[in-house]
């Protein structure tokens, strides 16, 4: 038998005195845009109703627990990712962390950047995050992280959000680098010509590919303008300032 609770049930589980006022709303907002969209929505951006101070960081963490959620003052972005990109933040954090054992990697956590919540969609913390901070991130304000990857859809409404998220985090970041990396969603890709090659470094351009995927790069400390942008192929990859490498096969493999 499954129980079937609406937003608020599940916020007040998590916050027993939680106003319940507010919570309605955001279920409220969310039933109305997706009523209203004449397509599959990426992000969904309402408003955030008034919390009361004293129970504000509770009531955020209940909502970051049940959605997809990024917040920037008081507008909440809720994701709406799926299987197509889930599987390329998961083959990336694997890799990474495989490669940085002593760090944290890790998909959809979450870190606190000038008093918003975000959620890269891989990250990566050196050193770890404490117990505190990874599982109550908004109370206990998650730094963010030495990397930090986002993945979007050849949609002009998902590219440009991550990278207008890139470019507000990016201020207040000057030890992290980003990667964004922009995939079809169209139609998969052909197969690996040649599976047995050894993988070697991409060539870097100054504009970005008008063929996805692709993927820009921002080292440590560069302007945003200054990316590095590289149309992603077969048996190769890239270099990050972390000293991992962000093998183009992981994310290939996922859009054949």
């Amino acid at each position: 038998m499954t129980k079937k609770l609406s937003l608020k049930n599940v916020i007040q589980i998590f916050v027993k005195d939680a106003e319940s006022k507010a919570i309605s709303q955001i279920e409220e907002k969310l039933r109305h845009a997706r009523d209203a969209a004449s397509e599959e929505l990426e992000i969904i951006e309402i408003d955030l109703p008034t919390i009361k101070t004293k129970k504000r960081e509770k009531v955020l963490e209940a909502i970051h627990a049940v959605f997809q959620a990024e917040r920037i003052d008081n507008k909440l972005f809720i994701k709406c990712d799926g299987c197509g990109k889930g599987q390329v933040h998961l083959v990336l954090a694997s890799s990474i962390w495989t490669q940085l054992p002593n760090w944290l990697v890790c998909s959809d956590g979450i870190a606190v950047v000038n008093g918003n919540e975000f959620r890269p969609d891989v990250g990566g913390w050196s050193p770890r995050p404490t117990f505190a901070e990874r599982f109550q991130p908004i109370i206990n304000r998650t730094p963010p992280p030495l990397l930090w990857i986002e993945v979007a859809f050849d949609r002009s409404n998902d590219r440009d959000n991550a990278l207008s998220k890139i470019a507000y985090v990016q201020r207040y970041c000057p030890n992290t680098e980003f990667v964004l990396i922009v995939i079809s969603y169209r139609s998969p890709i052909p197969a690996n010509p040649n599976p047995d090659a050894t993988s070697v470094v991409a060539t870097a351009s100054a504009s970005r590919s008008l063929i996805v995927p692709y993927l820009s790069h921002w080292d440590i400390g560069v302007a945003f303008g200054a990316a590095l942008w590289y149309k992603m192929q077969w048996n190769e990859h890239i270099v990050l300032d972390c000293g991992a490498n962000l093998y183009f096969n992981d994310v290939l493999r996922c859009l054949e």
